[in-house]
């Protein structure tokens, strides 16, 4: 008929609706139609339809507007144009598009949902929670509307109807997978991890390719982790959801201590995103726990190139780098290093009221107070600052544990800051009045630099979590001993440098700490250390301890070594007779402290000395025998040993010296076993475990 009557603009009418009936394009029709008919408004109203399935919603809201003037009645046409406009993120205008569509058709169940999304855009979120219920209660088998009825309720903060509604959704469509996945996240989110994991097994179980049910599950559940990942990447998951799983199959291999299988997954995972932030920072970390200490330097090198403004880079470099120090002739580069950070994280100072009247108002900031070594030194000296200050503590952990909770209750004000980015956290802090702002991170993970960049304070510092500069010049100081920071220690920091007097940490020992041991009839040498800090200088100097020491063996007991992959791995660096090393993995805090008594003489790594198994050794009698370096992190065992009044005899000059004390040591029997019984009374009247004199030497000095 076209082909006699081309221009006859109801016959490309009629074409256009037969062709949208039969899913072809009928888009060339309609514009053929409206150029014949310019005041069809069912025309141009169609166009607008087509146009938005396009997803072209300017064009389709100009269409729509056409058929409105043309005919202001036609409530299909109001709907659309809201649709448009709620596209086009004009929430007022598409809220009244919907509210002419109502006008017109009160039963147009479209546009009763979508009236409820323009009133949720508009975060009007209790209106819109009451909109849905409406279009829910019109078209209750729509499993969409449900949904959208619990982001209302969520946003809304009725999170227990929402709950409700999403229950209604799966029981209606239970092979909706979107369904499953947003319930398992709102139930998570509302502390109800077991129903969440119940739901991520539900989805999982009908679509293994899941990639965020996946991850979620694994981090929820770390026993499923491995099969529901493994299972989405043989589903075939690609691309950036291949590498999500990748690097969370990667994280609980970290966790497990399978530092060689976690490496392999990261390295999987830039296979597919080669330029990942998060996976080149996770594949450096792997490298570190494994001991690869180079190539982790160089991943990091290749992160800071590509994303030169990303601070957290700069800070995992500075950490290993630090860490790593072993000589004079690096304190400058490395310092250098520390500046340029300071430079990147430099901002505005934020506004401090005047300071308030009254008692010294100090704060702490730190990830780590829970179980970690500064959670557990805190244990010994923050209830005595708490005592003699007000004391706030701005706390940047996720999660709490029982040490947190003993923690706070000494405290009398205690923020979670990991809800606040470091704007907000800077301006509470100052806000709170803050004279004297500690840091406890430096640049360990969940640091907290960019706040101290601020200024939120008038007196910052940095003191505890790590043994380097952390580069800001808006820090008033950082804070060691004497022996940690000897004289000209001043080079390796952009901060001035504050000595306490006695000690720069105060120990608190373990309620449950089990007895001394007395000497065993096998000699035997021991570390308890991260495998990162044992590189190949170390494990060289303590092959040749053995060797001078006929007899005597070598206990290795660190996170890792549980798998045979990590042990394989430390025995192939290994110089000497392997049958003379015994190698365990960790266990919980009563099995790591009984071990102690199996071990004769601690050996100290260097030039990353040991902290806390240091003075948990320490506490079960047995002596540490270190090599000190010139970087602060080389010297604690130094600090400890001189606190103790111990130097003598345990503090070697050089390798050789090293391995004579550790000849001598083993071979004087007699006192080391005196020295073994009375070593736990010598350390509890030590400044090593007095946190009342600690928490006064940190006030004097910080208020000097």
């Amino acid at each position: 008929m076209l082909a006699q009557q081309p221009q006859e603009g109801a016959l490309w009418k009629a074409l256009s609706v037969a062709q949208q009936m039969l899913g072809e394009d009928a888009l060339p029709a309609l514009q053929r139609a409206l150029a014949l008919l310019p005041g069809d408004a069912e025309l141009a109203a169609n166009l607008g339809t087509l146009l938005a399935a396009r997803g072209r919603w300017a064009e389709a809201c100009a269409a729509c507007e056409r058929a409105l003037r043309l005919q202001p009645r036609l409530a299909g046409a109001h709907n659309n144009h809201g649709n448009a406009l709620l596209a086009l993120r004009r929430p007022a205008e598409a809220l009244a598009a919907f509210d002419a569509a109502l006008a017109l058709q009160p039963g147009l169940v479209a546009a009763l949902g979508n009236r409820a999304r323009a009133l949720l855009a508009l975060a009007r979120h209790d209106e819109a929670a009451q909109a849905f219920a409406l279009a829910v209660a019109a078209r209750p088998g729509d499993v969409g509307l449900r949904m959208h009825a619990a982001t209302a309720l969520t946003a809304a903060g009725r999170a227990t109807e929402a709950v409700a509604r999403l229950r209604e959704a799966v029981v209606l469509a239970p092979d909706h997978t979107e369904a499953w996945f947003t319930l398992g996240n709102l139930l998570n989110d509302c502390g109800d991890a077991a129903g969440a994991a119940e739901a991520w097994e539900r989805l999982l179980a009908r679509d293994a390719g899941h990639a965020e049910a996946a991850c979620n599950l694994s981090l929820l559940r770390p026993e499923r982790g491995e099969a529901v990942l493994g299972a989405a990447l043989v589903a075939g998951v690609g691309g950036e959801r291949r590498a999500a799983v990748l690097a969370n199959l990667g994280g609980l291999r970290l966790q497990e201590g399978r530092f060689g299988a976690a490496v392999a997954a990261y390295r999987e995972a830039l296979a597919e995103v080669p330029d990942s932030p998060q996976a080149l920072s996770n594949l450096a970390q792997a490298l570190k726990r494994q001991g690869a200490l180079d190539e982790a330097d160089a991943v990091l090198g290749r992160l800071i190139e590509r994303h030169p403004a990303l601070p957290t880079a700069r800070s995992d470099r500075l950490l290993l780098r630090s860490y790593r120090q072993a000589g004079v002739e690096v304190a400058a580069a490395l310092r250098a290093e520390a500046s340029d950070f300071g430079r990147v994280v430099r901002t505005t100072p934020v506004p401090r009221p005047a300071r308030p009247v009254g008692p010294l108002r100090v704060g702490l900031v730190s990830a780590d107070l829970r179980g970690h070594p500064v959670g557990r030194l805190a244990e010994a000296w923050l209830p005595a600052l708490a005592a003699r200050c007000e004391l706030s503590v701005y706390a940047n952990a996720r999660v709490d544990d029982a040490l947190t909770q003993r923690l706070r209750e000494a405290v009398p004000r205690w923020v979670r800051a990991t809800d606040l980015d470091d704007a907000a956290l800077a301006a509470r802090i100052a806000d709170d009045g803050i004279a004297v702002l500690i840091d406890l991170s430096g640049h360990t993970g969940g640091h907290r630099l960019g706040v101290f960049a601020r200024r939120p304070a008038p007196r910052q510092f940095s003191w505890l979590g790590y043994a380097a500069s952390t580069g800001l010049a808006e820090m008033d100081g950082f804070i060691g001993d004497r022996w940690l920071l000897p004289a000209g220690a001043e080079a390796q920091f952009v901060e001035p440098l504050l000595r306490l007097p006695h000690s720069f940490v105060a120990y608190a020992p373990p309620a449950d700490a089990p007895a001394v041991q007395p000497l065993g009839d096998t000699p035997r040498f021991g570390s308890f250390n991260a495998l990162h800090k044992l590189g190949d200088p170390v494990l060289a100097l303590w092959a040749r301890v053995l060797d001078a020491t006929p007899g005597s063996r070598l206990l290795v007991k660190a996170p890792g070594l549980q798998h045979e992959a990590e042990r394989a791995a430390l025995l192939s660096r290994w110089p000497g007779d392997a049958s003379r090393l015994e190698l365990e993995g960790p266990g919980p805090l009563a099995d790591y402290l009984a071990a102690f008594g199996r071990v004769d003489i601690a050996l100290d790594p260097f030039p990353h000395s040991g902290g806390m198994t240091t003075l948990d050794g320490l506490w079960m009698g047995v002596p540490v025998l270190t090599l000190p370096g010139p970087a602060p992190i080389s010297r604690q065992g130094l600090s400890f040993m001189q606190a103790l009044g111990l130097a003598e005899g345990w503090v070697a000059t050089d390798a050789d010296d090293f391995v004579h004390l550790a000849q001598a040591r083993l071979q004087g029997r007699t006192a080391l076993a005196a020295l073994r019984a009375g070593l736990r009374e010598r350390m509890a009247a030590s400044a090593l475990c007095d946190g009342g004199g600690l928490a006064d030497a940190l006030l004097a000095l910080v208020t000097a």
